[in-house]
């Protein structure tokens, strides 16, 4: 990992702190039941969206006209510039979002309890012992 930021998903004063400084944030839109995806990593201290996909279009959820049509995908890149952070609602009515990085994908729910906002944002890397590492570990004997 080149930058000394990594992502930390945040719920009041929990912390995650992911070991990475790029992630896929995905989700099933809860009228259309189709699967969202976008690719977030820091730059210049912030977060920008690399690329964003979705399954197909439907209510009020059309991709944009440059959109291009790729393995399955509407892909596209968002034009917002750069992110301090990202609020997600994290709903305990909807199916809840995935997280992924470095290989590695667990659901929202694992990391923060559903029901409240949680924030996304870079965060200085280092000093607690992940438990995303600790996953990983295990996963891999």
């Amino acid at each position: 990992m080149a930058s000394s930021l990594c992502i930390a998903v945040l719920l009041g004063t929990a912390v995650h702190t992911l070991p990475t400084d790029r992630i896929t944030l995905s989700w099933m839109h809860t009228v259309e039941k189709t699967q969202w995806e976008e690719d977030y990593r820091i730059a210049d201290g912030a977060l920008t969206i690399e690329e964003a996909r979705v399954k197909t279009s439907g209510a009020g959820m059309d991709p944009p006209r440059d959109a291009t049509w790729s393995s399955g995908w509407w892909r596209y890149k968002p034009s917002i510039g750069f992110l301090e952070e990202v609020i997600l609602a994290n709903s305990e009515f909807a199916l809840g979002y995935t997280i992924c990085w470095a290989n590695f994908c667990e659901s929202m729910r694992e990391l923060v309890p559903r029901g409240e906002f949680v924030k996304i944002a870079p965060q200085p890397c280092g000093g607690t012992v992940e438990k995303d590492q600790a996953l990983r570990d295990s996963t891999a004997e």
